[in-house]
């Protein structure tokens, strides 16, 4: 269980990281603010999924 964890907040940390890079480099792009808007939350969205789906399994939920 512990093991299982420290996995998490692994996957946690490396995501969380990656989505930072990937919305900063969208606020570097020429776009109009709507299409940056979008595009970060559909980043962030993406993300939270990730993360979801590392924890489900320590829920006790199979994921096939």
């Amino acid at each position: 269980m512990v093991n299982a964890l420290i996995v998490l907040l692994i996957v946690v940390l490396v995501v969380g990281l990656i989505a930072t890079i990937i919305v900063y480099c969208i606020d570097l792009l020429p776009m109009d603010g709507p299409f940056k808007q979008i595009a970060r939350l559909l980043v962030i969205v993406i993300a939270c999924l990730i993360i979801i789906l590392k924890a489900l399994p320590l829920l006790g939920m199979a994921i096939n």
